[in-house]
């Protein structure tokens, strides 16, 4: 049974995107000492994925595209990191 390696490609960028997304997210669990940043810990990985993933869908499918898709999957897990970081503040805030 052959594998088919458009499969396994598509895989691994979405492994390299989620990655790129948890990468902020370190980076804030750090700097906060831990203090609210688990809400934010799937918002920051699925920001990454969705980052990258919205440079293919735009149209850019050659090595610029891909080099802009690493780009904005760090941004887009920042982006949500941070909306995740206000989300654990309101949600503190709640009795």
């Amino acid at each position: 049974m052959p594998i088919d390696l458009d499969i396994v490609f598509l895989a691994l960028l979405f492994i390299m995107w989620a990655i790129l997304g948890f990468i902020p997210w370190l980076a804030l669990a750090v700097l906060r000492r831990g203090r609210g940043v688990l809400i934010a810990l799937p918002l920051a990985v699925a920001g990454g994925a969705g980052g990258g993933v919205l440079v293919p869908a735009a149209g850019a499918k050659d090595e610029t595209g891909l080099f802009l898709s690493l780009g904005t999957a760090l941004v887009g897990g920042l982006v949500l990191a941070l909306l995740g970081l206000r989300l654990s503040r309101i949600v503190a805030r709640d009795p």
